[in-house]
């Protein structure tokens, strides 16, 4: 016969133990960084796009929203880059970021004149930007998105940022390839026909419009995004560091809010993993709202 005091008390250990159960997962998930593998239709490339969604620590167990940083590959990339290249995800768990790893093939992040259904400027502003506000815990406003990126994607960041001030407060760009489309004729083999595709092969409005040194004219210092730039100064890719130099001088001209490094590295992961580190919290101490 079941006595009903002891039934009474198996119940409530059995409770205990699920609630307790359920504190201790709640304390692991707040410790663990989660990288989420998703993916969206894109009307701007009229194709299915992977990226990679880094989630802070206590995503799941709170109601917060989150700054955004999209994190831009570089050319000959992917969406996994920034992943498997760097400690990105260790470096998250310090911060309450969520990163968004978009895959922008070799498209310079640009709407190419060329080719159909090579709208990746369109892509990363009508199409990810919104399904990843809809779906994730995001500070859905300018002051609650970041963009950044390496080599090809310093560049596509800066211009971005540049060309949308109401979308992004701030931009980094790692080892920026900042001198295109204006050198285009300076390569050849297969950076030259992704830039060909991009831009176009001869000097345009289309170059003008997605040329860095022409975008800062148009966006006054009152909206400009904070600008970070950082270069190795081993950098042999030719361009680089020239490019940055001077577009730091026009910045400076102008009379922007910006930071530059020019610190030992390569056009390399080393460098990099070192500064997207830098980046993270840099961008934890700034105050998008500061004047």
């Amino acid at each position: 016969m079941t006595n009903p005091a002891r039934s009474k008390d198996q119940k409530k250990a059995i409770w205990f133990f699920i609630l307790f159960l359920g504190a201790e997962l709640q304390l692991f998930s707040q410790g663990k960084v989660t990288v989420v593998k998703d993916s969206l239709f894109s009307p701007s490339v009229n194709a299915y796009m992977k990226f990679n969604a880094v989630l802070p620590a206590n995503y799941s167990v709170t109601d917060e929203r989150f700054t955004t940083i999209y994190l831009l590959h570089g050319y000959a990339g992917d969406y996994k880059d920034w992943v498997t290249h760097t400690a990105l995800v260790r470096y998250a768990k310090d911060y309450n970021f969520i990163i968004i790893t978009p895959d922008g093939k070799n498209s310079w992040y640009t709407n190419s004149p060329e080719i159909k259904n090579s709208n990746y400027e369109d892509y990363i502003v009508k199409d990810l930007i919104p399904y990843v506000d809809k779906k994730y815990k995001t500070l859905n406003t300018r002051h609650g998105r970041a963009v950044a990126g390496l080599s090809m994607g310093g560049y596509g960041a800066i211009k971005l940022a540049l060309k949308y001030p109401f979308v992004f407060f701030y931009a980094a760009s790692l080892s920026g390839a900042l001198q295109f489309p204006k050198d285009l004729e300076n390569v050849s083999g297969d950076l030259h026909e992704s830039l060909k595709s991009a831009f176009g092969e001869k000097k345009s409005d289309h170059w003008s419009r997605n040329d860095v040194f022409s975008l800062v004219d148009s966006v006054s210092n009152t909206n400009m995004p904070y600008l970070y730039l950082a270069v190795g100064k081993d950098d042999l890719l030719p361009g680089i560091i020239e490019s940055n130099r001077s577009f730091i001088e026009k910045l400076r001209r102008k009379g922007a809010l910006y930071e530059y490094h020019e610190t030992p590295g390569g056009h390399s992961w080393v460098f990099w993993d070192k500064e997207i580190a830098n980046v993270l919290h840099r961008l934890s101490n700034f105050d998008p709202l500061k004047p």
